[in-house]
């Protein structure tokens, strides 16, 4: 394998695909995790549904829907607060382990 093929193969394994239908990129929670601890307000706007200038347009305006802030000139969107508005942060563990309840039952 050419070192160009492996980089490639992890790449495509670690981030989202686009639809074969649709140039709309696919984002699953385990792609929103890879981002790291924090990503850009394009990156956002993708995960979010939204074009990227919508995204600047309501940030200017403080009304993006999700945590951010602001380094220098550049905007940074919380990987946890995407997870969060998009109802993620607390999904069940995918290797198929039970998640702890603190709620019990007779």
């Amino acid at each position: 394998m050419r070192p160009h093929e492996h980089k490639n193969s992890v790449l495509q394994e670690q981030f989202p695909s686009r639809t074969p239908a649709s140039s709309e990129i696919v984002w699953t929670a385990e792609s929103i995790r890879a981002l790291g601890a924090s990503t850009d307000l394009a990156t956002a706007a993708s995960v979010l549904g939204m074009s990227r200038s919508t995204a600047y347009k309501l940030i200017r305006r403080d009304a993006f829907p999700v945590a951010h802030f602001r380094v220098g000139s550049h905007y940074r969107i919380p990987t946890a607060s995407l997870l969060t508005a998009l109802h993620l942060l607390d999904a069940p563990a995918s290797r198929g382990e039970p998640r702890a309840t603190t709620d019990t039952f007779p």
